[in-house]
């Protein structure tokens, strides 16, 4: 007799994965203290005494000298394309898998988004398919760090680098990564990262900007402050940047962000050492694939973990099916946390987008990826053995899980 959750068995997993976002008694304190201060908004003119803390810390942690906060990490992409003068009649290249966003911000500025397809081991950018790409109107590559993982970044230095055109890295998933012994956020000219709620930082919202050219920080400073100049004021006769965007972080944002940012390193280390344990057992199992990492990328976090699901080891069940089977044994899968960039991308009044006829290693990610959230890897080495346990239990009984199919598996 069948013993699959959905079939009224037991789940592999009763007791709950971890809740994120984490706080503590740090963060109240952060808020509280901010809050007796006064000074609660963007800085104007210049940043906010927690935000100024906060643009320092975290750029330094990411190896550059500057960092611009910014109130989402949809403005931090938009400020920075705007900081490299992209604008109508400019081309950006972005990947097939990634949040809209992405392109969505190059919209914004009335550019040209050229949606390229994704590598099939990583499901990040395949530089190939960039090279492709690339023609005299191209003005910036957006490459972007998914599922854990990194497109190749010296390749994609190395071809902006010959091209003379930006490499702006999307960052939102990619807080502490490290490439080839430098940090996400330091290859390109400017790295934008996310504080959205689900992200590996969180304040509720928030974005950063990190550049190591001061030309560059700037101009970001003033794109996102309603076009000030930073330490000038109009009564001074100080110049403005002819912008109209407000895009400021508060210092409740920064100061809550200043905490987490204590805690990144130490969760990082234990969702990596999750993420690589789990990886290696799930190799042991037929049909399930989990993708292929460069040895290049030393540190780094999934968000959401990903792995392949061939359906032929599983006795032909689907993948919504084994989806919903997972989670009946405590496992929260999903597929594809978003639709790919072709399908979801539509220009407004500004901007255009070139789509390809097909883009196969992206639409067979769509078919054939399950997904993992990134709380999950904040558990113990042994709460991975459950994923495992729970996908070898489904593809057990695979069988009994086909509607038009009866009896039981052995």
């Amino acid at each position: 007799m069948t013993t699959l959750a959905l079939k009224g068995g037991e789940p592999v997993r009763k007791k709950p994965w971890p809740s994120w976002p984490i706080w503590g008694v740090e963060e109240l304190k952060a808020l509280e203290e901010v809050l007796k201060s006064g000074y609660w908004g963007g800085g104007v003119g210049e940043s906010g005494p927690w935000e100024t803390m906060f643009e320092t810390s975290f750029a330094r942690r990411h190896g550059c000298k500057y960092g611009v906060a910014v109130s989402t990490g949809t403005a931090a992409l938009h400020v920075a394309l705007l900081a490299a003068d992209v604008g109508p009649g400019d081309e950006v290249v972005v990947p097939a898998l990634t949040y809209w966003a992405t392109g969505s911000a190059a919209l914004m500025t009335g550019a040209t988004v050229v949606i390229v397809d994704v590598d099939t081991e990583t499901l990040c950018m395949d530089v190939t398919e960039v090279e492709k790409a690339i023609t005299e109107k191209t003005k910036a590559i957006i490459p972007v760090y998914n599922y854990g993982n990194s497109p190749d970044m010296d390749e994609l230095r190395k071809l902006a680098d010959e091209k003379g055109i930006f490499l702006v890295e999307d960052c939102a998933r990619a807080h502490g990564f490290q490439w080839g012994g430098k940090w996400a956020g330091s290859i390109g000219e400017m790295g934008c990262f996310s504080f959205q709620q689900g992200k590996f930082m969180t304040a509720g919202e928030g974005g950063m900007i990190t550049t190591n050219s001061e030309e560059i920080a700037e101009k970001c400073y003033a794109i996102k402050d309603c076009g000030r100049v930073r330490n000038a004021t109009y009564l001074e006769g100080g110049r403005y940047w002819l912008n109209w965007f407000n895009y400021r972080m508060t210092q409740f944002q920064a100061a809550l962000l200043l905490v987490q940012l204590k805690r990144l390193d130490e969760q990082l280390e234990r969702r990596q050492a999750n993420c690589e344990y789990l990886s290696n057992r799930l190799s042991e199992i037929e049909g399930v694939e989990p993708l292929k990492r460069d040895s290049r990328l030393s540190k780094f976090q999934p968000w959401p973990y990903a792995f392949k699901y061939d359906a032929s080891f599983f006795d032909g069940l689907p993948i919504d099916c084994l989806v919903e089977a997972l989670r009946a044994e405590g496992i929260p899968a999903s597929r594809i946390d978003h639709p790919p960039l072709y399908e979801t991308l539509r220009p407004w009044h500004l901007g255009k987008v070139v789509r390809k006829n097909r883009y196969p290693a992206a639409e067979n990610a769509v078919e054939k990826v399950v997904t993992i959230p990134q709380q999950v890897f904040l558990a113990g080495r042994e709460d991975m053995d459950d994923i495992v346990e729970a996908i070898s239990k489904v593809k057990r009984y695979a069988r009994d899980l086909h509607p038009e199919r009866q009896g039981t598996s052995t």
